[in-house]
């Protein structure tokens, strides 16, 4: 009894020291495992690389400055023009040309003299002779187109200087009586633009017109009836 009580102590005694053992083995495992942990995360890392870019000028010039930007010119305003038409020009009454007489009998050939006695002396006008009985008859026509169409151009110009009339839109034909100096004398309108104010405007302007630089012919036909207009655009 006593040797087995003696082998049971002895056992219990060898069960502490080797716990012991194991205990203080697995303490030093955690202290070594602690240190390898903080040596590892307290170890500075290791310095980043800075890598140096070098740029190589090109040796072409800058390209050259953009032109300037051109301004917008503004747009010209439209400008009204006053349009006067030209009327078909009145034929002159033909005038039969003057004969030149010498004394005594004329020859048997054409000549420009016919047979009488010279009662008076040249008149002035146009002098003709007489082939196959019909005499060869000047038209003044020329004349009276001239001064038309210088005539529609002073009333062109005149009503354009009126910044009122300029405004307005009408057609309408009118007629003018001149006298001898080119001023006008009366000037009604031969139709009606269709507004009493237009009617009224374009009647105290012909009347205020300017004279004329030219006087008319002494056998123009009178009044003179021209078709004046305007049209405003836009």
């Amino acid at each position: 009894m006593g040797a087995l009580a003696e082998d049971s102590v002895e056992l219990s005694r060898g069960a502490r020291a080797l716990r012991f053992v194991a205990l203080a083995v697995g303490v030093a495992l955690l202290v070594a495992a602690g240190m390898w942990l903080k040596d590892l995360f307290s170890k500075p890392s290791a310095p980043t690389r800075q890598v140096t870019k070098i740029s190589i000028i090109p040796d072409t010039p800058p390209p050259p400055p953009p032109p300037p930007k051109e301004e917008k010119r503004p747009e010209p305003k439209e400008t009204k023009e006053v349009k006067v038409e030209q009327p078909k020009p009145v034929e002159a009454p033909p005038q039969q040309a003057e004969q030149l007489k010498m004394e005594g009998a004329a020859g048997d050939g054409p000549s420009p003299f016919a047979a009488g006695s010279v009662a008076n002396e040249y008149k002035g006008g146009d002098v003709g002779t007489t082939v196959g009985g019909a005499p060869q008859v000047k038209s003044n026509r020329m004349q009276f187109a001239f001064f038309t169409s210088a005539l529609q151009r002073h009333i062109q110009d005149e009503l354009a200087r009126n910044k009122d009339i300029k405004q307005l839109d009408y057609r309408v034909p009118v007629a003018i009586w001149l006298a001898r100096d080119g001023s006008v004398q009366r000037a009604e309108l031969a139709g009606s633009t269709g507004d009493d104010r237009t009617d009224a405007a374009l009647t105290a302007a012909l009347a205020q017109m300017r004279p004329f630089r030219e006087a008319p012919p002494a056998d123009m036909p009178q009044p003179v009836r021209l078709r004046i207009s305007n049209r405003m655009t836009g």
